[in-house]
C-alpha cells in the first residue's frame, strides 16, 4: 500500500519459542532482520511481545511453565532481562534502536497515564526507534491468564493510532473449520466484520485455532475491537517468509480483517500489480 506507515507486530509465546519450549534466538534474529527492514524504510514499527515467562522458565531450569502466580511472576521478571537483551543484540546487529515499554491494563484506562505512554510511543517512533512492548506481568496477571498480549497489542494500537496490526501466529491464519478435523479446512482471506456468532464458534483451547494462552478467540476479540477504530488487523504464520512486508505492502498472507473501504482499497491495489 502507498506511503509509510504504522504498524504493531505482536507475536506471541507459541512462535517465539522452539519445540522445547525455549526461546528461539534464531527466530528473533530473523524478525529483527524483518522489523529494522522496515524501520529503515522509513515505516513507524512497534512489536509487542510475550515469550518473558518462557524465557524465565528457560533461565530457571524449570521443566514445565509454574502454576503459582507468584512463580509465574518471578519467571517473568528473569525472563524479560534475557528476553530484551536478546532484542537489543538482533536488533544493534541491524543499527537500529530499540526501547521498552511495560504497560499493564490501567495504564491504559488511566488518563494521565495514557497520555504518558502515548507521548513517549509517540517520542520513540519520532526518533526511529521501536519500541518492544510487553505488559508488566510483576504487577499484572491478565496476559499470564488470558490474552496472550492480544488485547494490550489492539490497546497500543489504538493508543498511537496505527494502520495495522500484524499478528504473528504459529498457524497459517483463521479456517472455516478446524484442519484436524477436517483436512479440506481452508484459510479466510478476509472478514469485514467479527460477529458473536463467530467468537462463540472459534476455540479457545486445543486445535489448530488455538494459540498461545488465549487462543484464536482472543485474537478475533483485539480484531473486534480494532475494526471499531478502522484499524486492519492481519493473522498469519509468523514463520512464512516475508509475511509482514507483505502485510504492509498490502498483499497479506493469511487472515486480513479490516473495514469495506480498507478491503476494497487492497483489492484495487492488488489488481495493479
Amino acid at each position: 500500500m502507498d506511503g509509510n506507515k504504522r504498524i504493531v507486530v505482536k507475536v506471541g509465546s507459541n512462535t517465539l519459542t522452539n519445540d522445547s519450549g525455549a526461546i528461539d534466538r534464531r527466530y528473533i534474529a530473523s524478525l529483527a532482520d524483518q522489523l529494522a527492514e522496515l524501520n529503515k524504510a522509513g515505516h513507524e514499527v512497534v512489536l509487542v511481545s510475550s515469550g518473558a515467562i518462557a524465557a524465565g522458565r528457560e533461565f530457571l531450569g524449570l521443566s514445565r511453565r509454574p502454576s503459582d502466580m507468584a512463580t509465574l511472576q518471578a519467571s517473568a521478571s528473569i525472563g524479560q532481562v534475557g528476553l530484551i537483551e536478546t532484542y537489543a543484540a538482533e536488533f544493534g546487529r541491524k543499527g537500529t534502536t530499540i526501547g521498552q515499554v511495560l504497560l499493564t491494563r490501567a495504564d491504559t484506562e488511566n488518563e494521565v497515564s495514557y497520555g504518558h505512554a502515548r507521548d513517549t510511543f509517540e517520542k520513540l517512533l519520532e526518533l526511529s526507534a521501536i519500541p518492544i512492548v510487553n505488559e508488566n506481568d510483576t504487577v499484572a496477571i491478565d496476559e499470564i491468564c488470558f490474552g496472550d498480549n492480544d488485547t494490550l497489542a489492539a490497546l497500543v494500537a489504538r493508543m498511537i493510532r496505527a494502520d495495522m496490526v500484524v499478528i504473528l501466529t504459529d498457524v497459517a491464519g483463521l479456517y472455516d473449520q478446524d484442519p484436524n478435523i477436517n483436512p479440506d479446512a481452508k484459510v479466510v482471506s478476509c472478514l469485514t466484520e467479527v460477529g458473536e456468532d463467530l467468537l462463540a464458534e472459534t476455540s479457545t483451547g486445543g486445535g489448530a485455532q488455538s494459540l498461545g494462552s488465549g487462543g484464536m478467540r482472543s485474537k478475533l476479540q483485539a480484531a473486534k475491537v480494532l475494526l471499531e477504530a478502522d484499524i486492519a488487523t492481519v493473522l498469519c504464520d509468523g514463520r512464512q517468509a516475508n509475511v509482514i512486508a507483505d502485510a504492509v505492502e498490502g498483499n497479506p498472507q493469511g487472515t486480513i480483517i479490516c473495514s469495506e473501504g480498507f478491503r476494497e482499497k487492497l483489492e484495487l491495489l492488488n489488481s495493479r500489480a
